[in-house]
């Protein structure tokens, strides 16, 4: 990808599926694919229900930017909330409705983008939005759309990648890039016809980083884009929902703060350092010890 990433680069990865659809590799319909995508994604974010309070929704309008699967918005849902959704994708809203029709939960969709809510002023109680701000081409714009359909003394929940981590530091700018690095000079003195025969602007849809098939992306990308590929402000897009997400910031704590000066009583929370979720053997007062202090998820709370 060429250029600075726009709205559309983002809407066409978001939209080969759902966010986090892969994590469910089997399953016998989709009542039974909704109740394993819950299962897994509050046992492995088990930091989700204890730092969202979910519960606070009752008898309030609650707007959530980003859906992907619709779990964490059946969460409001199942607690009383008057809730809508909004996404850039017909991928998301799609899976968003089903997972509420086989729950029998009401709720709003609304394809849009969270840069230009189609809102009135002041509509919501609280606007909650999960791993998803980081990934818009304009942040500053979509916190103003934030603040402007929030009511007075409304609150509002944002969770973004944090860059001072574990994550950050040692698996995406050190381990991954340096694998990265090999794969390229592995194919030293074919880049070029690599690069001729290197098929561009197909996406595969490959999310994640499990599979083996990342590194060739990755090896793609850098044929496209050459070594400014590997500069941390622009590595770090690649490296967490898969190769080829065009957009993926990470903040630093005063970062955060800047872009929601305009809110009021700031609050932010480190969180997500999973490792029991490939060690269960773990400690689990270790792994949340760590996740405070490491994490890769930086939360805000804020209000207006």
């Amino acid at each position: 990808m060429n250029g600075r990433p726009s709205i559309e680069d983002v809407r066409e990865f978001w939209n080969t599926e759902a966010c986090g659809t892969h994590f469910v590799p089997s399953y016998s319909d989709r009542k039974d694919f909704f109740a394993k995508f819950r299962e897994y994604r509050y046992r492995t974010e088990w930091h989700i229900p204890l730092l969202v309070p979910f519960s606070e929704g009752r008898g309030r309008s609650v707007l959530e930017i980003g859906i992907g699967n619709g779990a964490d918005g059946a969460m409001w849902a199942m607690n009383g909330a008057a809730y809508t959704g909004v996404d850039l994708t017909d991928a998301a809203l799609e899976a968003t409705r089903s997972h509420f029709e086989v729950l029998g939960l009401p709720g709003t969709f609304q394809k849009g983008n969270a840069e230009q809510l189609n809102f009135p002023d002041s509509s919501f109680d609280i606007v909650y939005s999960h791993g998803v701000l980081m990934c818009t081409p304009n942040m500053p714009a979509a916190l103003d759309e934030i603040h402007r359909v929030l009511k007075p003394n409304g609150r509002v929940i944002v969770m973004l990648y944090h860059k001072h981590s574990f994550n950050y530091y040692v698996r995406i700018m050190t381990l991954m890039r340096l694998r990265v690095v090999a794969h390229i000079l592995s194919r030293a003195g074919r880049w070029r016809a690599d690069r001729e025969t290197a098929k561009s602007g197909t996406l595969t849809g490959l999310r994640g980083n499990e599979s083996g098939k990342i590194w060739e992306i990755h090896y793609h990308n850098f044929l496209d884009q050459g070594w400014r590929y590997l500069k941390p402000a622009n590595f770090v897009h690649h490296c967490t929902d898969g190769p080829e997400c065009p957009l993926a910031h990470a903040y630093t704590k005063r970062e955060a703060r800047q872009f929601f000066a305009k809110f009021n009583a700031i609050e932010l929370t480190i969180a997500h350092f999973p490792i029991r979720k490939y060690c269960q053997w773990f400690p689990f007062a270790l792994e949340k010890f760590l996740a405070s202090r490491l994490g890769w998820y930086l939360f805000i709370f804020a209000s207006k």
